[in-house]
This record gives structure tokens, sequence and C-alpha cells, in this order.
């Protein structure tokens, strides 16, 4: 059976905003371009985005609404991150073949692979909460919303992840036990 979830130490990086007790508002702070949280991400200009993810400041757990990640989980209990492992490099050989006269960019598009990553991480959610039922472990797809260095905690559980992706793509949530019930309805 292959292995799908790792027992990790998240690396979990505030943002200068947060750590100085203002509201997070990235689009009007003068450091967005230097902020090490990985919540800086969600308003990084992407190809046909320049204002980043569109679900930033909307969704309750996308920043700044989502919570930092250790105001809602116990770090004193085992925190788990649940993967799934796509294999890009092949997807996109079988799309060359199909297409051969695609860019990389068409290649790579998510519109293609996208939907069966997250199909499988899903499946390894449902795995790992039949496994951990009795414990009381919830799970977020967005760790990275919630200030959690998700590239630096896999690296340092032992787990390949690659940044740009050149093979395989690894689709991570993390779970762990609540602190409180105030915040279940953002988690699986």
């Amino acid at each position: 059976m292959e292995k799908f979830y790792v027992e990790v130490k998240p690396k979990i990086i505030y943002p200068r905003c947060i750590s100085k007790g203002e509201q997070q508002d990235c689009f009007r702070c003068d450091y967005r371009d230097y902020c090490k949280s990985p919540r800086a991400l969600c308003i990084a200009s992407y190809k046909n985005h320049k204002r980043g993810c569109p679900n930033y400041g909307k969704k309750a757990d996308c920043p700044p609404l989502a919570p930092m990640f250790d105001e809602v989980f116990d770090m004193t209990k085992p925190i788990y991150a649940i993967y799934s492992v796509y294999d890009l490099k092949s997807h996109m050989e079988k799309m060359k073949s199909r297409h051969p006269q695609w860019t990389e960019t068409q290649l790579r598009n998510v519109l293609y692979w996208q939907g069966t990553a997250k199909k499988y991480l899903k499946e390894n959610i449902q795995r790992f909460k039949q496994i951990y039922s009795d414990k009381g472990y919830y799970v977020t797809c967005s760790p990275e919303a919630m200030g959690v260095d998700v590239l630096y905690t896999m690296r340092k559980a032992g787990v390949p992840l690659e940044w740009p992706v050149s093979r395989d793509v690894y689709k991570v949530a993390f779970a762990g036990i609540t602190l409180n019930e105030n915040f279940q309805h953002i988690l699986l």
C-alpha cells in the first residue's frame, strides 16, 4: 500500500501585519511584495489574474478571512499531511502525442489534469478519515491560506515536493485536532 499521509511539524509564517496586530489587507499593504507568509501567494498575479486568486477576501477559507493554522489546530497534538501524487510528466507526454502542435503551456494546463489530482487527494482524505475516525481529526485543503509553508514542511517530513514542478504534482491537505468548534465550517 502506498504512503499517503505523514506526521508533520508545520512551519507557520505569519504576515507582518498580523504579527503587528493589524488586520490583513494584502492589496493595501506596503510590504506585500516582500511578505514571507504563504498567505501572500493568494494575491500573486498569474496568467489572466493580475490581482491573484479571485477567491481572496471572498471565501471563509481564503485570506484574509481564513484564520492562521495554529489558531485552529492544537499544535500539541499530532498534525498530519495527507497527499496525493499526480504524474504530470506522463500526462504531458500523453497530451503531446495527441496534440503535437501544443506548446508547453498548453500541455501543462491545469484544466486537463487538476480535477483528477484533486480527486486523488479527496480519496486519500477519506482513507485517512476512516483510519482516524475515532480521533476527531479535521482537514483543511487550504494550508497555505492558513500560513503554512507547505513546501518546507513537506520536505522536512521527507516528502520530495519540487518547485517548480517538472514531474510529479503533489496535492496536500493537513489534518489535526481543532482547538474549538468555531472553525469547523471551513474544515472537512
